[in-house]
C-alpha cells in the first residue's frame, strides 16, 4: 500500500514538473475581466468594459502587467472631458481619446510613478469624449493609430 501511495504521488509530482510554463496572457482564466473584443484600426483588442465610477477611479492601478492585446475601455454616459492620472500604476500606457467610434487624440507614453511621492500629472482630452481606451505605451505607434481610425466593440 505504502509503495502504492509512493508510486501515485511520484507520478502526480512529475506530471507537475512537466508542465509548460504558460505565458501571461495565456494564465487568464477564461471568464478573464478581459472579456469584450475591440476593433480599432484593423487590430482586434480584448478589453475591460468599465463604467461605474468606481471602476474608473481604480482603472488599472496595482495590476503588474497588461498583455499586448489587452486593453481597459472607459465609456462614459454621454460627452465628458474626462481627467485620468497613473496612481499606482506599474506600467506605461497610451491613452486613446475616442469620440463617437472614432479617435479623436492619443496621449502616447503617460509614464508610471517613479515614487509613491511622485507628483501625478493629469492627463485630459483635448475635447469631450464618451470612451478612453488605454493600451500599453507604444501600441498605438506600433500599430499605426491616429486620429480618426474608427473603434467599435465588436461584441
Amino acid at each position: 500500500m505504502r509503495r502504492r501511495i509512493f508510486l501515485i504521488s511520484l507520478v502526480l509530482l512529475s506530471a507537475a514538473c512537466n508542465r509548460p510554463n504558460p505565458s501571461p496572457a495565456a494564465a487568464l482564466p477564461e471568464n478573464s475581466m478581459y472579456n469584450r473584443q475591440l476593433a480599432i484600426a484593423g487590430n482586434i483588442l480584448h478589453v475591460q468594459v468599465v463604467s461605474s465610477a468606481a471602476d474608473m477611479e481604480n482603472g488599472l492601478s496595482g495590476r503588474a502587467f497588461m498583455a499586448e492585446d489587452q486593453g481597459m475601455l472607459f465609456e462614459f454616459s454621454g460627452p465628458d472631458t474626462p481627467e485620468f492620472w497613473m496612481k499606482k500604476m506599474k506600467f506605461n500606457l497610451d491613452l486613446i481619446w475616442i469620440s463617437d467610434g472614432k479617435v479623436l487624440a492619443i496621449t502616447p507614453n503617460a509614464p508610471a510613478p517613479t515614487s509613491a511621492s511622485s507628483s501625478l500629472p493629469i492627463y485630459v482630452s483635448p475635447r469631450t469624449v464618451d470612451q478612453v481606451l488605454e493600451v500599453n505605451a507604444g501600441w498605438s505607434a506600433a500599430k499605426h493609430i491616429k486620429t480618426g481610425d474608427e473603434v467599435r466593440l465588436i461584441n
